[in-house]
């Protein structure tokens, strides 16, 4: 992405978020542009992160150059993506190595792992022991490169899956200008799918964001997720007619593809969504999400 063309999309983003997040690719890899970003950002107003794979690391005098610099630019978290699947490209001492840095200069401090079915979440606290660092991890999700992997590395389910999504209203915006609903799994749908929010260099990015906040698909798949969306249409004839089940889930993701994906799907959706029954259950979901939050 040009420096101008994301200078340009974060006036944008305090009229919909506090928060802006940079991640690749690898952020580290411009990180002078970054920097850029990262003052601009907080001259908006907003709270800052970059995530990070680590690779880039060389050096503890090269790392601390270029984390010191972001942090003299505001930034105010790092989430370090590692795991088994970065490990051939990124050696577990680099990430810790890392994070023990950024600690040190202040930052809040993430990990982000993502974790076959044979390996349990623990090994990788066990890496980062003694340092003050959040994780976050989730299952491989079967798409993508990682469509590709042995099923050992999945967790399968016989049923459709259940759960809310948060991180469907955390739009993405691609060098290309294309926005995303989400990091990850709606880079995998179809035009059109309501996942694919619009193009940047097509249309204003406020007015895009704007759509998005309004749509009730995309807020059913965070208030109840793609099942939700199931919900509608296992009582709309084509739905019934058209929807068909896969014998196995690896997450939500795959639930969430295989309707939005499918254009006379999503309008069976939008059509459900003009009876009385959909419109409370859209109110309830709301309801239930603002008592949770």
């Amino acid at each position: 992405m040009r420096l101008q063309q994301a200078l340009d999309y974060l006036q944008v983003i305090p009229r919909f978020s506090s928060t802006v997040g940079f991640t690749g690719g690898e952020p580290f890899l411009y990180y002078r542009d970054i920097v850029t970003l990262t003052s601009e950002a907080k001259s908006l107003g907003l709270q800052v992160s970059l995530v990070t794979g680590a690779g880039w690391v060389r050096t503890e005098a090269q790392a601390r150059f270029r984390v010191e610099a972001l942090v003299d630019a505001g930034l105010n978290g790092l989430c370090i993506s590692w795991d088994q699947y970065h490990e051939a490209f990124s050696p577990p001492e680099k990430a810790v190595a890392l994070a023990r840095l950024a600690i040190e200069l202040g930052l809040k401090v993430t990990i982000r792992t993502i974790t076959s079915a044979s390996r349990a979440e623990d090994e990788y606290h066990t890496i980062f022991d003694g340092l003050s660092v959040g994780f976050e991890a989730s299952r491989v999700n079967r798409f993508g490169r990682a469509a590709s992997l042995p099923a050992a590395h999945f967790v399968f389910a016989n049923h459709l899956p259940k759960g809310n999504c948060r991180i469907v209203f955390s739009p993405v915006v691609e060098p290309d200008g294309t926005v995303y609903a989400c990091c990850g799994p709606s880079h995998y749908c179809k035009k059109p799918s309501p996942l694919m929010l619009g193009n940047a260099t097509a249309e204003p990015l406020e007015d895009i964001l704007a759509r998005a906040v309004q749509d009730p698909i995309l807020e059913i798949i965070f208030n109840l997720g793609p099942y939700g969306l199931y919900h509608l249409l296992k009582d709309h004839p084509l739905g019934r007619e058209r929807f068909e089940a896969r014998s196995v889930y690896t997450s939500i993701c795959d639930l969430c593809l295989d309707i939005t994906n499918d254009p006379e799907l999503v309008s069976a959706v939008r059509e459900r969504l003009s009876d009385d029954d959909a419109r409370r259950l859209v109110a309830v979901s709301r309801l239930w999400m603002d008592k949770k939050s």
